[in-house]
């Protein structure tokens, strides 16, 4: 079942970026495009409650889909029911490996409020108040863009 091997990448990429992950709550569907029986699901799983409470809001919800083209009408109930979310698509899973899960966490990190990478500056830096920045262009045609980020962040998040 491609759901459990995506869910065993997750927990074997885990470890090496200090996250947890726990067994998922599973939704399936009758029909991926339903809106309607998607909101009526999470709406089930958010008023279950669980441990005495009359209400829980996941930390994050990810989606497998069969169909790309249903992507944005899950992007909209994600929303509208504020979880954060992070879609995979059939395409993606069959091709699915440690990378791939290392690299979707790391996304998932950074919805919930985590950092998406961090640097460690050598010890002898430590009483400094070093700055990263960088900088990268992107040239489209006659345009060019410039981007540029700043951190005085101790991890360089």
């Amino acid at each position: 079942n491609k759901v459990n091997e995506i869910v065993d990448n997750f927990k074997k990429s885990s470890g090496q970026l200090k996250q947890v992950v726990k067994e998922p709550y599973y939704i399936e569907l009758t029909q991926e495009r339903n809106r309607e029986e998607l909101e009526e699901e999470l709406k089930r799983y958010m008023m279950s409650g669980g441990s005495g409470k009359s209400f829980r809001h996941p930390k994050v919800v990810v989606f497998l889909l069969k169909y790309e083209n249903n992507y944005p009408m899950y992007k909209e109930v994600m929303h509208h029911f504020r979880l954060p979310s992070q879609g995979i698509t059939v395409r993606n899973a069959f091709k699915f490996n440690l990378s791939k899960a290392t690299n979707i966490l790391r996304q998932i990190n950074s919805k919930v409020g985590g950092d998406l990478y961090t640097l460690k500056f050598p010890a002898i830096m430590d009483k400094m108040r070093p700055m990263l920045i960088g900088i990268d262009v992107c040239h489209a045609g006659p345009q060019s863009i410039v981007g540029f980020s700043a951190s005085i962040n101790r991890d360089m998040s």
